[in-house]
């Protein structure tokens, strides 16, 4: 028995380092760890429950969901990170990467360079929403009116230094010419809990951690980020209604430790981006307020490497920078 261990062992370790093809045809052939670098409840929980268990029936084996929050998802991305690269250990991947690469005074990683993307399947549309008591406007350019006109009256929520919900409202900050006080937290859910119970004006987080609360009108929504409006919301403006060309949101996607062979990378991206052509599968991830949204491996990378730009850009400008 020690011995027919022994000879599988080394027999898949030669497959790795020699391509991988047969791998990646019998691929998974045990559970498979999806590594979410956020607390339960985030704007990226429900989605990435969602394709994880579709992945899982697809392939025969689970994807099992694992939180791991902390340090605005580096914590989670650094497990992934340091895994071994046999393809059972998966991080559930964001715009964030590229925000810790470019944002960090010491970088944890390198977006582009210490993880193999495999694919994007969702953008993520962010919204801005306030508080009903604390906030007495439904309309966002009156809002913006009133915050022109009381600097630093108003105190917005996020998920943290360096995370979208930071770089989204600093640049509507810089779009609209106001001010608004940063009040940090560890975390998507702690903010929207604290916004929720008056403690904050607004935030603008991603529409699948609100939906429930502006349906319910616990908050209200002013405007979404995209570039258009988004079908979950028709009644709420694009910021771009009121600047042309404001577009930000972010997005999920699956990546691996940077050493995982390429056959691996490829075929767990060629299946998500079959699972993405499903009807059933496209309903319930927009169910859950994200917009399903394919993008190989390689394209993956590169919008990561454009993002990174980006933010470094707007970091100089607005004087953000993250201190892990």
């Amino acid at each position: 028995m020690i011995k027919t261990l022994a000879a599988f062992a080394l027999a898949t370790t030669f497959l790795l380092a020699g391509g991988g093809t047969a791998l990646a045809a019998d691929y998974p052939l045990r559970p498979v760890r999806l590594i979410l670098p956020y607390p339960p409840g985030g704007s990226f929980d429900g989605p990435a429950r969602i394709l994880a268990e579709r992945l899982g029936q697809a392939t025969g084996q689970p994807f099992v969901v694992e939180n791991r929050g902390g340090v605005g998802g580096v914590v989670g991305a650094q497990e992934v990170r340091r895994a071994s690269p046999d393809g059972y250990t998966v991080l559930v991947s964001s715009g964030a990467l590229p925000i810790a690469s470019a944002l960090a005074k010491k970088p944890p990683f390198d977006a582009t360079r210490d993880f193999r993307h495999v694919a994007t399947f969702a953008s993520v549309p962010l919204v801005v929403v306030t508080h009903p008591g604390r906030v007495p406007f439904k309309d966002f350019r009156a809002f913006i009116q009133a915050s022109k006109a009381a600097p630093g009256k108003y105190a917005y929520a996020s998920a943290g230094n360096g995370s979208p919900a930071q770089l989204g409202a600093e640049l509507l900050k810089q779009t609209f010419g106001v001010d608004w006080l940063h009040v940090p937290y560890r975390g998507t859910g702690p903010a929207l809990a604290d916004l929720i119970g008056g403690q904050v004006d607004l935030s603008v987080v991603g529409l699948s951690a609100a939906i429930g609360q502006i349906r319910s009108g616990a908050l209200t929504a002013l405007a979404v980020t995209t570039p258009t409006r988004v079908p979950q919301l028709p009644d709420v403006p694009a910021v771009a209604e009121f600047s042309p060309g404001f577009a930000f949101d972010t997005w999920l996607g699956l990546a691996f430790p940077a050493n995982t062979p390429p056959e691996l990378v490829r075929h767990l991206g060629n299946v998500v981006g079959g699972l993405l052509q499903e009807p059933q599968l496209r309903s319930r991830l927009a169910d859950a307020a994200v917009t399903p949204a394919f993008r190989d491996g390689p394209s993956t990378a590169q919008a990561v490497s454009h993002e990174m730009e980006v933010y470094m850009r707007l970091g100089q400008r607005s004087n953000i920078s993250i201190d892990y």
